[in-house]
């Protein structure tokens, strides 16, 4: 089976499918699997450079690593304990029902860094990690792209006022 196959096909991957990630029209599944296409990019530039990476760890860890949002416990609980819960709870999920090795454990543990205050300890865990952070901001600069727009219009035409304002009152008081 390719990396990752008992993964993706597995009941739990089925679940993560169903439990809304980021934004509304995200879930756990796809976000995990775009992680883990970033993180095969990273890792191939990196062994490019000399720098040789476990595909297997990157692509398995990368698979896994929310993949604790699915339990209810963690879930349901508010975003700021989420944060720091799920990794451990991933980890654990990766461990029992995905015999993942030490390497794939240690690198979704610590992929929250810098929210969560460890670093990982390998260059598989940096790859996950930053390739879970090039995914979210991507999905959640795709879903507030108009928000931004609008947001942005708003605060060009507050700058646009108040330097208008501005001008004419250095014309009036000269």
């Amino acid at each position: 089976m390719a990396l990752g196959g008992d993964i993706v096909t597995s009941e739990r991957f089925a679940l993560a499918k169903k439990v809304p990630h980021h934004t509304k029209s995200r879930n756990i599944a796809l976000h995990s699997m775009e992680t883990a296409g970033y993180a095969l990019l990273i890792a191939d530039w990196l062994e490019e450079h000399g720098l040789p990476v476990s595909h297997t760890t990157v692509v398995r860890a990368a698979l896994l690593h929310d993949i604790g949002m699915t339990e209810p416990s963690v879930f349901y609980s508010p975003s700021h304990k989420k944060a720091f819960s799920h990794p451990r709870m991933s980890a654990s999920i990766a461990k029992e029902e995905f015999g993942a090795d030490e390497s794939q454990v240690e690198a979704i543990r610590h992929h929250m860094f810098p929210v969560c205050s460890t670093p990982p300890r390998s260059v598989e865990g940096w790859v996950v990690s930053l390739a879970d952070k090039c995914c979210s901001l991507n999905e959640v600069r795709k879903s507030t792209g108009r928000i931004v727009a609008v947001m942005g219009r708003r605060i060009l035409r507050w700058y646009r006022r108040a330097t208008w304002r501005e001008s004419l009152k250095e014309r009036r008081d000269s």
